[in-house]
């Protein structure tokens, strides 16, 4: 065998070893399960007097498609959407929103092909009208249409921040972040509202959190964050890939991969409980009529000008 062959055998195995380990592994495979107590979270639920929320919609304020193995280990590199989704809880007195979206110019800042400007107005309009604003993580794609809101001094005071999400929200360098409501102190497991009720779930971020509502249907949602990007990490139980947890986003993987453990225990405890990841548009364009949730208002993504 010739050096030329020896050298091109090296730098094959090289490159797929680079391959595997970078978008393939969802290790480490011991990573012990974190328990998720569905019974705790539906006696918190109950826990605040007052009316359950009446339903659930939802908005897609950006788009891109990205390779389904950088957002799910192992999944192949064919290409799927992903979208900043912010959530509207409707309640009888004021709404809740879950997480915020992002500015245009973060947008592009971030790669994202298309931006809905009527979508980010609503998410506007969502939050001035809100009682509560909650975050599933402090990462601008989450927090930065609250944080660089023009009227901010409006909602500020809405938001329920806990210390962590304080700390992360200010690392972003937003003159706004300066303005936010003093920390909140949370229990592991904590309601904010009837039926709404906050579990903190550190280790996407040391801010994470997981949000379940109760709707007064008796249909319950969990809102996974980053923990379940994509409805496959849920599903499949694999974490984002190496590429991203180690080297672009870093996170601690071991207690992400436990806490999907956990929601997969959820998942074979109760099959009705609906976990919704927080970037897979097409799972809930084709979850929504069957799940109970709904688009709010029409899409209508515009392609960012470069």
């Amino acid at each position: 065998m010739s050096r030329f062959s020896k050298a091109l055998i090296i730098m094959l195995v090289l490159l797929g070893a680079g391959y595997y380990w970078l978008l393939v592994n969802s290790g480490p495979a011991g990573a012990p399960p974190r328990t998720l107590d569905l019974a705790e979270i539906r006696t918190q639920a109950e826990a605040l007097p007052g009316e359950k929320p009446t339903a659930l919609e939802y908005t897609t304020v950006a788009t891109r498609d990205v390779p389904g193995a950088a957002l799910a280990a192992g999944t192949g590199l064919r290409m799927v959407q992903s979208g900043v989704i912010v959530w509207h809880v409707v309640t009888p007195k004021g709404g809740i929103v879950i997480d915020s979206g992002l500015s245009e110019a973060n947008a592009k800042e971030l790669d994202f092909s298309g931006y809905d400007h009527t979508a980010a107005t609503l998410v506007g309009n969502w939050m001035e009208n809100a009682k509560l604003i909650v975050f599933t993580h402090e990462h601008i794609d989450h927090v930065g249409g609250f944080l660089d809101y023009p009227k901010f001094d409006a909602v500020a005071h809405k938001a329920i921040v806990s210390p962590d999400l304080a700390r992360g929200m200010t690392s972003l360098w937003r003159a706004n972040a300066g303005q936010l409501p003093p920390p909140r102190s949370l229990d592991q497991i904590e309601a904010v509202a009837p039926g709404v009720v906050l579990i903190q779930t550190p280790g996407h971020t040391t801010g994470s959190q997981m949000i379940y509502v109760r709707l007064q249907n008796g249909r319950e949602y969990l809102f996974a964050g980053d923990t379940g990007s994509l409805a496959s990490n849920v599903i499949q139980t694999v974490p984002r890939s190496r590429l991203l947890t180690d080297w672009l986003a870093q996170e601690d993987r071991v207690a992400t991969i436990g806490w999907l453990k956990g929601l997969s225990a959820l998942r074979q405890q109760d099959a009705s409980l609906m976990i919704i990841p927080s970037h897979d548009p097409q799972f809930l364009k084709n979850s929504g009529p069957k799940d109970g949730f709904t688009v709010a208002g029409l899409p209508r993504l515009l392609p960012l000008a470069r």
